[in-house]
């Protein structure tokens, strides 16, 4: 008899992948790319019998840690401006912000829900839910680097894929190392807090420019 899947190795690395291709290639929406990955990240542990508990997501037994790890993170805005001219991006990246719906205020409203909500969301999900204390790359640091790529194919050249994979997935096992080393999530969270935050501010610099 063949022995049933966990509801978690079945659905959690399909989260991700489904919202993208359902939200960003087919009906070509930002927002209902992101509601439908979240809703997905949301649902998936409240149908689980493992998931952590919230109060991890703040939990942090030092100090030290969760500033060096928002300041890395931070960093990642000033090598999208500095890498900006290099990256093979479209001339008038206004154009396919409205092919999303990203628009006026539509645009503003996504800038504060992705900044402020998804590094909770996803930092629960990852390296939380999904989360391992193995020292090595695991299978689940790549497929959160994974998913990214189906947004950015076509946008950027394809050593620039490369190197987001790369960067990425080396980012998943770093904010892994920072939890582990700290007990809890907070380390990770408020990294990818100022990431997404300098990243989607940088995005917006250049639409405005």
């Amino acid at each position: 008899m063949i022995k049933a899947l966990p509801l978690k190795k079945i659905l959690s690395p399909l989260i991700p992948y489904l919202a993208v291709i359902i939200g960003f290639l087919i009906f070509r929406n930002a927002w209902l790319t992101v509601l439908g990955y979240h809703a997905g990240m949301i649902l998936v542990p409240l149908l689980s019998n493992t998931r952590p508990p919230l109060k991890t997501v703040f939990k942090g037994n030092h100090f030290w840690i969760p500033c060096i790890t928002f300041l890395i993170g931070a960093c990642c805005g000033v090598v999208l401006y500095l890498l900006w001219p290099y990256v093979s991006l479209p001339p008038d990246i206004n154009v396919f912000l409205r092919s999303l719906g990203l628009t006026g205020v539509s645009w503003l409203v996504f800038i504060a829900y992705f900044s402020l909500v998804n590094p909770f969301i996803e930092e629960y999900y990852w390296r939380g839910y999904l989360g391992s204390t193995a020292k090595g790359i695991t299978l689940n640091d790549m497929l959160f680097s994974g998913y990214h790529l189906i947004v950015l194919a076509g946008l950027i050249g394809n050593i620039w894929l490369f190197v987001v994979f790369a960067g990425l997935t080396l980012g998943a096992w770093f904010w892994r190392q920072m939890n582990r080393l700290n007990g809890g999530l907070l380390a990770s969270v408020v990294s990818h807090l100022a990431a997404d935050t300098a990243i989607v501010l940088t995005i917006y610099y250049f639409s405005v420019k």
